[in-house]
């Protein structure tokens, strides 16, 4: 009997004993997870740091080389007129000319921000610990969506994207619904009550597009139809699109402009001649010399022949590391350099 109870006794203490070690690995396990989540979370802001640092370094590396670019290119510039000035009034009045009108007029060819990517050396550069990637694109090479008009907007999914012409116009007359400030629905388009109607959790808010990612949101539009657009789009400038730096899908928005037209235009941006204004356009493509006689204003008025602003856009990062910090600089010409006239970190 005492045997029975000793063993009794002995398993439950061995029981006991395995039940402590269990809880005390359990305590140890949830103590190293927590340390090393700290550890991470850490890391993550060190690294978000180095990213951010690397972002920033990226955007003002791109900016110094359109600066230097520009002003190299302005001195040229200021030196043949001078030059060329028959008096010292003249001279005087060159020398107070800004960058900005010494470019009035020059050869697109000798623009020097006509291919800012072309500025940037590698795909990648290294800073400290941490990399960068720099993209450069002219602003008028991307359709604004807060200042293109129905027309260029329906041209652009229709034309541009081949989106069949109903869902285009569908789309055009809701963005213009959504950008408008009241509660009138378009034929085709659609306010906060139809958004209600069909159960939308997000309603037009009757203001600006202030994010791309709000397209995804709009009347009609599909994930896939998102997807194509958003890389020809922005939200920056002034609206004018460069005939010689737009890429097809955005051209093709231009009120008037056909398919031929723009085909005869990259054939001639490709064969390195491009127009200086709407009179040497219209004197080398008929198709363009149609639309602008159609559109008039219309036309006229949505068109530029060079790079006036540029968007750098940088992502930073750690290699290894989770974190990448993005960050979006325009400039434009200035006396200067390239002033900046936007900037957001992301």
């Amino acid at each position: 009997m005492r045997t029975c109870r000793r063993e009794r006794r002995s398993g439950f203490a061995l029981v006991a004993t395995l039940w402590l070690l269990i809880a005390l690995g359990a305590v140890g396990l949830d103590a190293a997870l927590r340390s090393r989540a700290r550890r991470q979370a850490a890391a993550n802001v060190l690294d978000g740091a180095r990213a951010r640092a690397a972002a920033l370094a990226g955007s003002e590396y791109a900016r110094s080389m359109l600066t230097a670019a520009l002003l190299g290119q302005a001195e040229e510039l200021r030196s043949e007129a001078m030059a060329s000035a028959r008096s010292s009034r003249s001279r005087r009045t060159v020398e107070r000319r800004s960058v900005s009108r010494l470019f009035r007029g020059v050869d697109p060819l000798e623009d020097p921000w006509r291919s800012p990517q072309d500025l940037i050396v590698g795909d990648e550069m290294a800073f400290g610990t941490a990399r960068y990637a720099v993209l450069m694109r002219d602003v008028g090479a991307a359709l604004n969506l807060n200042e293109a008009n129905e027309t260029m907007l329906r041209q652009f999914f229709s034309m541009g994207l081949r989106v069949d012409y109903a869902e285009a116009d569908k789309i055009a007359q809701a963005i213009l619904d959504w950008r408008d400030e009241d509660e009138i629905p378009r034929i085709n388009g659609g306010e906060r009550e139809e958004y209600m109607r069909e159960g939308a959790l997000v309603l037009p808010p009757n203001r600006d597009f202030v994010a791309i990612d709000e397209l995804r949101h709009v009347q009609g539009m599909t994930p896939e139809i998102y997807t194509r657009a958003a890389k020809f789009i922005t939200l920056i400038g002034d609206g004018d699109l460069n005939v010689n730096a737009a890429p097809e899908e955005v051209l093709l928005a231009i009120p008037g402009i056909n398919e031929a037209t723009v085909t005869e235009l990259l054939r001639l941006r490709d064969s390195g001649t491009l127009p200086r204004n709407d009179n040497q356009l219209a004197g080398m493509v008929p198709g363009a010399a149609t639309a602008i006689e159609a559109e008039g204003r219309a036309f006229t008025r949505r068109t530029t022949y060079t790079t006036d602003q540029v968007e750098i856009l940088v992502e930073g990062w750690v290699d290894g590391g989770l974190v990448r910090v993005n960050s979006r600089v325009v400039v434009s010409r200035g006396n200067t350099g390239a002033t900046v006239v936007w900037r957001e970190t992301f």
